[in-house]
C-alpha cells in the first residue's frame, strides 16, 4: 500500500518522520512517498493545488495524509474521504477542495487514534494513524460519521475586468517559476502578461528559450501558465508571492 504525505511542516523538525513512525507501526510494509513539506506554511490554496496536481499519477488505493492546518486543536473537523479512486485524510478546512466529490467522512472513531491525542498535533495523532488503517484495508465507513457540508474553496480562476483578465499567483516553485492560474487557452497569439509591473509578451515552450534576463510564459507541467526566468528565479526578481495578482491584455479570451 501507498501513502503520500503533504505537509507545511518543512524538514528541520522531527514532526514528519514522527508521522511516518507512527504509519510504520501500524503498517510496517507501508510504501511512505513525500510529495512535499514545504507548502507556505499555513498555505491551504497553495496545498490544495499540490493535491491537484500530483494525485492523477498515483494508483488506486493510494492513501494521502495532507496536513496544512492552521485550525489545529480548533473545532475543525478532521476529514477522511475517497475520490478518484484513491482516500484522503486531511482537516476540513478546504485543503481537499481540488478532490473532493460527495463521499466524505468526519473522523470521529477513536479507537483509530493514537491513545493519547494532543491539541496540536493531529498530524502524529490521528491524521497518520487513521491513514494507515485505511491504508491496511479499514473501511472509509469506519471512520466516523458521512458528513456532505464539507469546506470546499476551489481554486481562484482569472475573472475579465473590461479588456483585461486578471489572474492569481498559485504558487511558487523551488526555482522561483511564478504558477499563475491562468491557462494557455487565455492567451491569445499578442498578449501583455504583467507581474508587477513588468510586461511579458512572449510564450515560450521551455525555459531555455527565454534569452538571458528576459520573463517570459511557459505553459508548465501541471497545464498553468507560469511566469520565468532562464536559470534564475523570478519570483525574486518581481518580488512576487501567493496570492498576487497579474493581469493580462489579451485579444481574445475564453470568457
Amino acid at each position: 500500500m501507498i501513502i503520500t504525505l503533504t505537509t507545511d511542516f518543512g524538514l528541520s523538525d522531527p514532526f514528519v518522520g514522527i508521522m511516518k513512525g507512527v504509519i510504520l507501526g501500524i503498517t510496517p510494509n507501508a510504501q511512505l512517498v513525500d510529495i512535499s513539506h514545504d507548502i507556505r506554511s499555513y498555505d491551504i490554496t497553495g496545498a490544495a493545488f499540490m493535491i491537484e496536481s500530483m494525485y492523477p499519477y498515483f494508483p488506486e488505493g493510494t492513501v494521502h495524509i495532507v496536513v496544512v492546518d492552521p485550525g489545529v486543536g480548533s473545532a475543525r473537523r478532521p476529514l477522511a474521504a475517497a475520490s478518484h479512486g484513491q482516500f484522503f485524510v486531511a482537516p476540513d478546512n478546504g485543503v481537499l477542495s481540488t478532490v473532493l466529490a460527495d463521499e466524505a467522512y468526519h473522523i470521529q472513531n477513536n479507537r483509530l487514534f493514537l491513545p493519547s491525542v494532543s491539541r496540536t498535533f493531529h498530524g502524529r495523532d490521528i491524521f497518520a494513524p487513521v491513514a494507515a488503517h485505511l491504508a491496511s484495508g479499514t473501511p472509509l465507513q469506519a471512520v466516523g460519521t458521512r458528513i456532505s457540508d464539507f469546506i470546499k474553496k476551489p481554486l481562484p480562476v482569472p475573472r475579465r475586468e473590461g479588456r483585461k483578465i486578471v489572474g492569481t499567483v498559485l504558487r511558487i516553485d523551488k526555482f522561483g517559476n511564478v504558477i499563475t492560474n491562468v491557462r494557455r487557452s487565455d492567451l491569445s497569439p499578442r498578449f501583455t502578461m504583467r507581474a508587477a509591473g513588468t510586461p511579458i509578451t512572449r510564450l515560450c515552450a521551455n525555459f531555455s528559450e527565454a534569452e538571458p534576463g528576459e520573463f517570459v510564459a511557459v505553459e508548465g507541467s501541471t497545464g498553468y501558465i507560469e511566469i520565468a526566468l532562464n536559470q534564475a528565479s523570478a519570483a525574486d526578481r518581481l518580488n512576487l508571492g501567493s496570492g498576487a495578482e497579474i493581469e493580462v491584455e489579451t485579444d481574445s479570451a475564453n470568457y
